[in-house]
């Protein structure tokens, strides 16, 4: 069988790239052929990552264009390359919805990836939105979504209308956070599945492997993947550095450093799982970069991001680590650390997901 997913692949965030890598291979485990839409719409585009937000002052845009420029060329190079090493991309790259519509690439099943496929904010027109929607699947094509999420819990009477138009034309629908499956409720849809990210498809072992072990940094050091650029990850971190003698290791593609820090750029989603793999402790306010850290058994440390928490908390309520893991001052950080995690306990928990997960897949694919 072909599957053709669509989801978030050419975004200039580990996460997303891993996780169209792990929901392939995932299908592909299963002896089914898989391919990703090569579906770049304006809102995910290159040309709208390089231009600062618009509430940001005129002059501050004309001193941040040239390093976001900078950086945003760097990311995209490797975001090409790891999708020619890695992804099956479909023939032909579309730019909005009435480009697939035009010329629907041919499958016996499509599927909606994970990571904020449903997420309106992600300043795609409404008419691209449908497309993540599996709008464009041919009648009596099997229409499946693998841990789907919205990004948000309140949508306006347009969205409303769209989400449940082409909800309800799924065959089988699954999502990523414990609030996904309250959305589909409220909306009127109770045979919605909860699954674990894709990246968790895959085992500790198989991401191992997926990194290269000749570039794994030296021990001794607290990894830090400050996703938002929140100013209490870099407390939180070197507090535990000085606490600990550890040394602090920074990717810090987004010009954002931390004193006294090896900050690294130029970053592949290989270095960040390999940093993730080896390091002392993580400390992060990234949705992958903790369930990273729980499936390679490190010591990891969450520091509450400004929005979009949900999906942290799920995955640590899964894990049974939200209560002493997910930390809003340096105090709780320090008192997160002073334990360890006892991944005896932690990973058949994620097992048993994992594992109703990949009978989720199976089923809604045979």
């Amino acid at each position: 069988m072909k599957v053709e997913i669509i989801t978030l692949h050419r975004i200039t965030n580990f996460g997303s790239m891993l996780q169209t890598y792990a929901t392939q291979t995932a299908i592909e485990k299963l002896g089914h052929e898989a391919e990703v839409l090569d579906f770049v719409p304006e809102g995910i585009s290159f040309k709208r990552g390089c231009w600062p937000k618009n509430n940001v002052p005129a002059w501050k845009k004309l001193i941040k264009l040239p390093p976001l420029f900078v950086v945003n060329l760097i990311e995209y190079h490797d975001v090409n390359r790891f999708l020619r090493k890695y992804i099956h991309l479909s023939r032909k790259r579309y730019s909005c919805y009435q480009d697939i519509i035009n010329d629907i690439p041919l499958a016996d099943a499509y599927l909606s990836g994970s990571d904020q496929v449903w997420n309106t904010q992600n300043n795609n027109p409404p008419e691209d939105l449908k497309a993540y929607y599996l709008g464009f699947a041919p009648e009596g094509k099997k229409r499946i979504a693998y841990a789907g999420s919205f990004g948000k819990n309140s949508f306006t009477p347009e969205e409303e209308a769209i989400i449940k138009e082409y909800i309800a034309k799924y065959d089988h629908i699954s999502v990523r956070e414990d609030d996904g499956l309250k959305i589909l409720h409220q909306f009127g849809f109770d045979k919605g599945v909860h699954v674990v990210d894709p990246t968790l498809l895959l085992r500790g072992d198989d991401w191992r492997k997926f990194a290269s072990v000749k570039n794994a940094p030296k021990p001794g050091y607290v990894f830090v993947y400050n996703l938002n650029r929140n100013g209490l990850i870099k407390e939180v971190a070197q507090a535990i550095a000085k606490e600990k003698g550890l040394r602090i290791i920074n990717f810090a593609d987004t010009f954002d450093f931390i004193k006294g820090a090896e900050n690294r750029f130029g970053n592949s989603a290989e270095d960040f799982v390999n940093h993730i793999a080896h390091a002392d402790y993580v400390v992060t306010d990234s949705f992958h970069g903790t369930a990273f850290s729980l499936n390679l058994n490190r010591q990891v440390i969450v520091v509450k991001a400004p929005r979009y928490n949900s999906r942290i908390e799920s995955i640590l309520r899964i894990a049974g680590l939200l209560d002493t893991r997910l930390v809003g001052s340096v105090t709780e950080g320090l008192m997160a650390a002073s334990s360890s995690i006892d991944y005896q306990l932690v990973n058949p928990r994620i097992g048993e997901v994992r594992k109703k997960s990949h009978e989720y897949l199976k089923n809604s694919l045979s």
